[in-house]
């Protein structure tokens, strides 16, 4: 969990949302349904549905009965990064995959609400996903022109874990998710990206951030 400088931190970018919000969300790794509504969208439709058979038809309950627990779910992927779902009126909502450093916590990545990214380079990735369960966590996440070619197995056995016996969807779930136009460019001190939605890049971030993004995640 965040320490709670980081989760005061992160929630200041949320009007009147007390840190207090965000909570241990690890339990949902347990749910199919949490994986399937993770990955909606992500690739082709009918590839999701055959991965996780029919899962989906859950989805709308889990979101339901999260929303309705007024918590915003944590779940680390490693020490230094993790990911957040919340939560606003109207139905908003989305995931934020965050760095974090001492008393900070900084968004590089988003799904849904407010989408930007890509947040990580494959080689980062890499480092952090120590198990296929983080590396399937911070997948989302991920966008490199440059992953090299054995990155398509390595996504297919981890969604297998998750997903149904369906090796070959599981294949081109994977396939579709590492295709990116995207490139890194920069050293160990600070790694920017070149996608258009990105907010690594000089402007997006203060350069110190751009700088902390980077060590935290070498």
């Amino acid at each position: 969990m965040l320490t709670d400088a980081q989760a005061t931190d992160y929630v200041r970018r949320h009007d009147g949302v007390p840190a207090k919000t965000l909570s241990d969300g690890s339990a949902l790794l347990e749910h199919r349904a949490f994986w399937a509504a993770m990955f909606d969208g992500a690739a082709a439709p009918e590839l999701i549905t055959e991965l996780f058979d029919g899962a989906g038809d859950d989805t709308t309950a889990l979101h339901e009965q999260i929303r309705s627990s007024a918590h915003w779910p944590v779940i680390p992927i490693s020490d230094r990064f993790t990911r957040i779902s919340w939560y606003g009126p109207n139905l908003e909502g989305g995931d934020d995959y965050v760095v974090l450093a001492p008393g900070r916590a900084v968004p590089i990545a988003a799904r849904q609400g407010r989408g930007y990214g890509p947040g990580l380079s494959w080689p980062e990735l890499t480092r952090i996903a120590t198990t296929p369960r983080r590396l399937l966590l911070a997948l989302p996440a991920l966008g490199d022109a440059d992953a090299p070619p054995e990155a398509v197995d390595q996504v297919t056995e981890a969604l297998l874990t998750v997903g149904g016996d369906a090796r070959p969807a599981a294949r081109e779930v994977a396939r579709q998710m590492l295709e990116s136009p995207v490139c890194w460019v920069g050293d160990d001190d600070m790694l920017v990206c070149d996608g258009e939605f990105a907010v690594r890049t000089p402007g997006a971030l203060p350069d110190a951030d751009l700088r902390l993004v980077t060590q935290a995640l070498a």
